[in-house]
């Protein structure tokens, strides 16, 4: 058993080590976490329950007993970007979409994803021009575990390329569709490609779990073209969580009509500029298993190495949101208000379970 994960492990890296490593920022994450994080300040290395395979714990997988496959898509844009006279489409501003699709089991699971936003706004006449960037990202998980323990792998492949995007007035829906998603492989520059890897543990014990993930198991050497273990990288990207969950069921096996979820995560604990803080909080109300609806809210905020790390300052960012099922459809709805910079944005996804 143990050599069949080993060689299912070393096939997948194979085809894989010859794209670069580069590293990824926030907004980029963001597009392919799903809106649940989100909502609760980009939380869940801790939480147990599983949402998607992107940028989560990898080991999270193992709690999910049955097998899954589901589709989804999220609409994304920011809000209050202030506009100049004569803006000809001052509604579109940053917009984004991602569609993904996940098979998995409790033991592997296999998701790809495609991402596109647009970014560098600009007025030209009747016309807004912009630099999109396409995502694309291909992921395996394995994991196996026991019942207060799991552990998980998992190795993504991907590319990002940029190119022009012009929307005109009156065309501007027609235009955002065809010019940025039928045309996304009509690229005239590519940002790059990506190839990461990361290990995560879980534990967890009735409300309490704990997290760990590192999200640089390994690195590209690109002198030697091998796959290498940096233990300096592997714990400046590690973050850790502390998450607690009321239980889904009482004592006679019945749905608990109220569960609480809450967390808490320390992200990429030794980078000097990145290190931050997340904070969320859920309150489900469950009228069947696959019929209830969610309060969602968090705080998320960067704490470089030279400040303490939880004397906050109130320069990070508000998150909220509502999510819901009915049967085999989730809908989400989140939304981020950055108390200093940036522009607020909201994202609203819909995902579609069998």
């Amino acid at each position: 058993m143990r050599r069949s994960w080993l060689i299912i492990i070393i096939v997948l890296l194979l085809p894989l080590h010859i794209l670069m490593a580069t590293g990824e920022d926030f907004s980029t994450i963001t597009r392919f976490s799903d809106l649940r994080s989100v909502a609760m300040g980009s939380t869940g290395v801790a939480l147990t329950d599983l949402q998607g395979a992107f940028y989560r714990n990898p080991a999270a997988l193992y709690k999910w007993e049955f097998p899954v496959f589901h589709l989804g898509a999220r609409f994304g844009e920011n809000m209050g970007v202030a506009t100049v006279a004569g803006d000809p489409i001052p509604w579109v501003q940053h917009p984004s979409t991602t569609v993904e699709m996940l098979f998995s089991n409790r033991y592997i699971a296999l998701a790809i994803g495609l991402a596109s936003v647009l970014e560098e706004r600009t007025l030209s006449g009747s016309e807004l021009e912009f630099i999109a960037y396409n995502d694309s990202r291909i992921q395996l998980t394995l994991a196996y575990g026991w019942p207060s323990i799991s552990v998980g792998f998992y190795a993504r492949g991907g590319n990002r390329f940029e190119r022009d995007v012009t929307i005109r007035e009156g065309h501007a829906i027609r235009d955002y569709i065809t010019r940025t998603h039928l045309e996304r492989y009509n690229r005239t520059s590519a940002d790059g490609q990506i190839f990461t890897t990361g290990l995560g543990l879980l534990l967890s014990y009735q409300w309490v779990s704990i997290g760990l993930v590192t999200n640089s198991l390994f690195n590209f050497d690109y002198t030697t073209n091998e796959l290498v273990l940096d233990i300096v990288d592997l714990f400046n990207s590690s973050t850790v969580g502390l998450a607690f969950s009321s239980p889904i069921y009482n004592e006679n096996n019945e749905l608990n009509r109220v569960v609480i979820n809450s967390a808490i995560d320390l992200t990429d604990l030794g980078d000097t500029n990145n290190r931050s803080v997340r904070l969320g909080l859920e309150g489900k109300v469950q009228f069947l298993s696959n019929f209830w609806v969610a309060l969602r809210a968090g705080y998320r905020e960067k704490r470089p190495l030279d400040v303490s790390l939880f004397n906050l300052h109130g320069t990070g960012a508000i998150t909220f949101g509502i999510g819901g099922q009915i049967r085999k459809v989730v809908l989400d709805i989140s939304a981020s208000i950055p108390l200093k910079t940036e522009d607020p944005a909201i994202h609203i996804g819909l995902r579609w379970t069998l």
